[in-house]
C-alpha cells in the first residue's frame, strides 16, 4: 500500500520562487472525478434480487428449479381418485459473501496544504475501484453460469453476411420466452461498440424512430420492444451481448458487518467507507469496502449472443 504525502515545500533561489502546482492555490481549477453513478455498472440490473446474509455470511439456494409437476394433468370422472405425481427438486448450491476493499494513508500535511477536500477525493477513487471490480465479478459469474447461446444473423460491424442486430436480440428473447418456465426477457447488456451498431441498426430499420431517440436514450440505455438495452465496459471475456430476464436470473447477497462504516451494504451501486486519524503518524487512514456475492439462480433466464 502506497502512502500519500504532501507536495514538496516551495523553494526560493534568488528571484525565482518555485512551488508545486498541488499546493494550496485558489487559481487552480480542479477537475471533478467521475463518480460510481457515472460508471457503466450493469451487474445489479441483471441480478435484481437482494439477499441479506447478515449473521451467517452464506446462503443455500437452488438452481434452475422447474416450475411444473412432472406429470400432465388427467381427466377425472365422477368419484375417481386424482392421480398422484411428484416434482423434481433442483440441486442445492452455496454462496458465501466476499469482502473486497482498499485503504490509503494520507498525511496531515497533504490535507492541510491542498485547496480541495483530499480525503473525499481519495475516497471517491477508492469507491470507484471497489465497486467497478464488484460489477466485473457479477458479470463474470453470469457469463460462466449462462450456457445458452443464440447465433447472430451476421457480424454487427457489417463484415460478411448482412447483419440484423435487432432481430438477433428478438431471437434470443424468443429462445428464453419459449422455454415456458415463466421467464420473460427484459434486459440486454452489450459492449459500447455493439451498442453503437445496435442503435444505428434500430434507427435504420425503424425499430426506433430517430426522432424518438432523445426521449428513449437515458445515459447508457435505450428501450425498444420491451427490452432495456444497456452498454457496459465490464463484459466478461468472450461475451459481447447478453439477453436476460432480470427479475428471475438471480440475486446479489450482501452482509452487514458494522464497524463504524458509512454506507448501505444492500445498495448494489453503493460502497461502505470509513475515515479516521492515526495519531501515531499524523495522518488519515481511509478505507472502502464492498461485502457481496452474486447468486445466479436461474441461468436459463439468459442467452449469450455469438457471432455478433
Amino acid at each position: 500500500m502506497a502512502n500519500t504525502y504532501a507536495p514538496p515545500v516551495p523553494t526560493l533561489s534568488g528571484e525565482n520562487y518555485t512551488a508545486s502546482y498541488l499546493l494550496n492555490n485558489p487559481r487552480i481549477i480542479w477537475r471533478l472525478l467521475n463518480t460510481i453513478a457515472q460508471q457503466r455498472l450493469v451487474g445489479a440490473r441483471l441480478l435484481t434480487g437482494r439477499v441479506d446474509l447478515t449473521g451467517s455470511g452464506a446462503v443455500v439456494y437452488q438452481t434452475q428449479e422447474s416450475i411444473f409437476a412432472n406429470d400432465t394433468s388427467a381427466i377425472i370422472g365422477e368419484l375417481e381418485e386424482y392421480p398422484l405425481t411428484d416434482d423434481t427438486s433442483a440441486p442445492p448450491s452455496l454462496a458465501t459473501s466476499l469482502k473486497r476493499g482498499l485503504a490509503e494513508l494520507v498525511s496531515l500535511e497533504d490535507v492541510a496544504r491542498n485547496r480541495l477536500d483530499v480525503l473525499q477525493r481519495k475516497l471517491i477513487k477508492l469507491a470507484n475501484r471497489v465497486v467497478i471490480d464488484h460489477d466485473a465479478i457479477v458479470l463474470s459469474a453470469i457469463g460462466s453460469a449462462v450456457t445458452a447461446t443464440q447465433a447472430a444473423v451476421g457480424p454487427w460491424n457489417g463484415t460478411g453476411t448482412t447483419p440484423n442486430p435487432f432481430l438477433d436480440l428478438l431471437n434470443a428473447k424468443a429462445q428464453i420466452d419459449e422455454l415456458n418456465l415463466g421467464y420473460t426477457a427484459d434486459t440486454v447488456v452489450v459492449t459500447p461498440q455493439n451498442f453503437a451498431y445496435l442503435v444505428n441498426a434500430m434507427v435504420k430499420f425503424d425499430a426506433v424512430a430517430a426522432s424518438d431517440l432523445p426521449g428513449l436514450l437515458q445515459a447508457n440505455m435505450v428501450r425498444a420492444a420491451g427490452l432495456n438495452i444497456w452498454q457496459t465496459t465490464n463484459m466478461p471475456t468472450g461475451v459481447t451481448a447478453l439477453v436476460a430476464d432480470s427479475t428471475l436470473l438471480g440475486s446479489i447477497g450482501f452482509e452487514r458487518l458494522g464497524g463504524g462504516y458509512n454506507g448501505d451494504p444492500s445498495d448494489p451501486l453503493g460502497i461502505e467507507s470509513k475515515t479516521w486519524m492515526t495519531e501515531k503518524n499524523d495522518g488519515w487512514r481511509i478505507q472502502a469496502r464492498k461485502i457481496a456475492v452474486p447468486i445466479v439462480q436461474e441461468p436459463g433466464a439468459a442467452v449469450k449472443l455469438t457471432g455478433n
